[in-house]
């Protein structure tokens, strides 16, 4: 009898079937991580990354501010500026690792498809969990205080009271809030920080207050941002790109690395925070970094002592404040 010409669209030794599950994984953990694709792709500009190598933490120089220039007289020796710098040292948490184990009599009588259900659910609980943690750095960030003849710190406008009360659903929340952002970007303007590349991330309440703000969405007002009120998109907002996230905290955070952990609510700590600004420095900084080793990590193997399917997505990453003076945040105090 012939052999027939069987396809393996997986691969003669099914190669191609952990690169599916992985990027079913990658998609997926994309898709929840705004901060770091806002940019596209985790740009330099809002965040600063460092792919380590055999190393436990990574290194960024911070630069101060630009030293006042001075009158010079011929002859006198110029010996340079004295221009504050610092370093910040970002350590690896431990293993981040997200994991399912499916069973065998699931996989293989299930008439829907099994393993790439789990397969986004991996990604996305790895997505949700380091652009949370992202988020809570960038707060701290815009939170740090000036250091006398380095920087100025963050920037933060605040607004006593409960949100709902200080920011109610109509033109009065609606207005408040884009006059905080303008104030928030006033100080950015003061503090010398470029215009370009300014990202706003907003809540979903945020979101839902603005809108009552008709000239955001009106063509005359703006004819090439793309601000469109029937689809809730507000691409800018007082010179920021806006983006809009639910990853902002409001909580308490006791779990996880005492970096990631902090009280964001307005009753009992340093506030809420409604929006988190982003941005660049001319010199490069970022008000938060991260280091990574090995990037994303994926695994998926049928276990024949356990008859189950088991898949993994892990990573290797830490994260940390860099430069204050290129975060920002509007809270409820």
């Amino acid at each position: 009898m012939a052999t027939s010409n069987a396809q393996q669209p997986l691969g003669a030794s099914r190669e191609l079937g952990l690169k599916l599950f992985s990027g079913k994984v990658l998609e997926a953990f994309r898709a929840e991580t705004p901060l770091f694709n806002a940019a596209g792709g985790g740009s330099p500009d809002i965040v600063s990354s460092q792919e380590l190598v055999g190393g436990i933490s990574g290194q960024f120089p911070i630069i101060g501010d630009d030293p006042t220039p001075e009158y010079h007289t011929p002859g006198v020796e110029l010996l340079g500026q004295n221009v504050g710098t610092d370093e910040v040292v970002i350590t690896i948490d431990d293993i981040l690792v997200d994991h399912y184990d499916v069973a065998y009599d699931q996989t293989e009588l299930s008439h829907f498809p099994v393993i790439a259900p789990f397969a986004v659910k991996l990604g996305r609980a790895l997505g949700i969990d380091l652009d949370q943690k992202a988020m809570r750095v960038g707060i701290n960030s815009a939170r740090t205080a000036a250091v006398a003849g380095f920087h100025n710190g963050g920037h933060r406008v605040t607004e006593s009271g409960v949100r709902t009360t200080i920011y109610p659903d109509s033109t009065t929340g609606s207005r408040l809030f884009r006059d905080n952002a303008a104030e928030l970007a006033e100080s950015m303007d003061n503090d010398n920080v470029p215009i370009a590349g300014r990202w706003l991330f907003i809540t979903p309440y945020v979101r839902r207050i603005l809108r009552h703000e008709t000239d955001v969405f009106q063509r005359d007002f703006n004819p090439t941002t793309n601000n469109t009120i029937n689809t809730r998109t507000i691409g800018m907002l007082e010179g920021f790109n806006v983006i809009y996230t639910n990853h902002i905290p409001s909580t308490v955070i006791t779990t996880g690395p005492s970096k990631y952990q902090g009280d964001f609510t307005q009753a009992t700590g340093a506030g809420e925070p409604l929006a988190l600004a982003l941005c660049g420095a001319q010199e490069g900084s970022a008000g938060i970094g991260y280091v990574t080793s090995g990037g994303m990590e994926t695994h998926m193997e049928f276990d024949h002592r356990r008859n189950t399917t088991f898949m993994k997505a892990q990573m290797l990453v830490g994260l940390g404040v860099l430069a204050p003076w290129c975060a920002g945040s509007i809270e409820c105090i």
